[in-house]
């Protein structure tokens, strides 16, 4: 663990500034945007990862080599998720969403933070028992890379699957949850079968373009992450991506309340942030 002193030394306003203009400039990523003390633990510990003193030396290892700009990502992005998360969140979305897209040739959802892909497979079993996983088109993005390999054949510990059974009743599931999975000595491998109809994505929310829009957008605990300034064009961009008559859903410590368009927005459930932007008269 670094001394207060070592900390100091590396959030040096000067070369705090020069590494985030350098990351900027040289990759793109708008680090900038992110809440202060969130970055400063997120860029300590890439520089305790990498052996290093000093964000001064993090950034002459990326210009020897590209390469490291994506171990840089990877260690910088928050991947921290797991089976059914928030599940009351989960489960206003059978009751208060899903009822509108019954009979609809074609859902389009995008879940913006694949992370390791449990959030994904939980939306895959809801959507599965609701009986529109055929009928949906799922675009699942993230920032890094690695993740997107992670969420593209998930899994979780055998250690946790009692807390994901729990959830999923929570979330509304009344199957059998062993049905989506098959079990090893210590992991569950998630059945292929249900990401057949998911398209993975390399997605940078502060400045990407998808090209299409969506029938439901699932961003959960991303925002709280970035100043407040930013986060009403993070928001911008979403609703961009979302059909008239769309619905967003947020993390449960996530709010619009603050957002300076949020009159375009109606509140389908306060207490679990889910939103539904306003239809738009042809």
């Amino acid at each position: 663990m670094q001394s207060p002193l070592e900390q100091e030394t590396l959030f040096e306003e000067k070369s705090f500034r020069s590494f985030l203009s350098f990351i900027n400039e040289n990759f793109g990523l708008e680090l900038s945007w992110y809440n202060r003390n969130s970055l400063q633990r997120r860029l300590q510990k890439v520089v305790r990862q990498f052996r290093l003193s000093d964000l001064r030396s993090l950034q002459m290892l990326m210009l020897r080599d590209e390469k490291y700009f994506q171990n840089f990502v990877d260690l910088f992005t928050v991947q921290v998720t797991e089976l059914f998360r928030e599940p009351l969140s989960l489960l206003e979305l059978r009751k208060e969403v899903l009822p509108f897209f019954r009979d609809k040739s074609e859902l389009k959802v995008l879940q913006v933070g694949a992370s390791t892909g449990e959030e994904l497979s939980s939306l895959c079993i809801l959507l599965d028992e609701e009986g529109i996983l055929e009928e949906s088109k799922i675009t699942s993005t993230d920032l890094s890379l690695t993740a997107l390999e992670k969420a593209k054949r998930p899994c979780i510990s055998k250690a946790r699957i009692k807390e994901a059974e729990m959830n999923y009743r929570k979330s509304g599931g009344e199957g059998l949850l062993p049905d989506y999975y098959q079990a090893t000595s210590s992991l569950c491998f998630f059945h292929e079968s249900l990401f057949k109809n998911v398209d993975y994505k390399l997605f940078d929310l502060t400045k990407d373009e998808l090209g299409q829009k969506f029938d439901i957008i699932l961003c959960r605990n991303l925002l709280i992450y970035f100043k407040v300034n930013q986060q009403h064009q993070l928001l911008d961009r979403l609703l961009r991506h979302l059909n008239p008559g769309g619905f967003l859903i947020l993390g449960e410590q996530e709010s619009v309340s603050f957002y300076q368009n949020h009159e375009n927005l109606q509140i389908v459930s306060s207490s679990q942030k889910i939103f539904r932007q306003n239809l738009i008269a042809p």
